[in-house]
């Protein structure tokens, strides 16, 4: 079986119901036809780079899968008979595929990224704390100055 990913962009005033359903029942559309999903991927809503159908934004969904070329085509036209699809792009990324070594390859990238987060999130908190240490000798600085007594002159009553 070939791997494919379709990317398809929803109208961004359907609800996030709808969106559910109508991804939903695309993969429902894959499954029917011998297809297995890898990984679907909301990314949301984002401006469009020009109108499409009066639009400016889009709620864009990537499906990553295996299938038969005749389950991409049904895919396909259940697309195009969606009122709320305003773009799709399917394309093929392997011709021969394994659906463990690719989920596999999945997780390898999902957890990499939570990785990166995680390092990203401890040099922010490391920064912070710095920060607030520095505040702090600052602090303690300007107190001692404060508490210690001018030399100099005394005053006479």
């Amino acid at each position: 079986m070939r791997r494919y990913e379709t990317i398809y962009i929803l109208r961004p005033d359907l609800g996030d119901a709808q969106n559910s359903e109508i991804t939903k029942r695309l993969e429902d559309v894959l499954s029917s036809n011998q297809g297995e999903i890898i990984e679907t991927d909301v990314w949301g809503q984002r401006e469009l780079a020009y109108d499409i159908r009066g639009q400016h934004r889009g709620h864009y969904v990537r499906l990553d899968y295996v299938a038969l070329p005749a389950a991409v085509n049904e895919l396909e036209r259940n697309l195009r008979l969606l009122d709320g699809a305003l773009r799709f792009l399917s394309v093929l990324v392997s011709d021969d595929a394994d659906v463990a070594v690719a989920r596999g390859e999945i997780e390898a990238r999902h957890r990499r990224a939570a990785e990166a987060r995680a390092a990203a999130e401890a040099r922010v908190a490391a920064r912070e704390e710095a920060a607030a240490a520095a505040e702090e000798a600052r602090a303690a600085a300007r107190e001692a100055e404060e508490a210690r007594e001018p030399e100099g002159e005394e005053q006479h009553d």
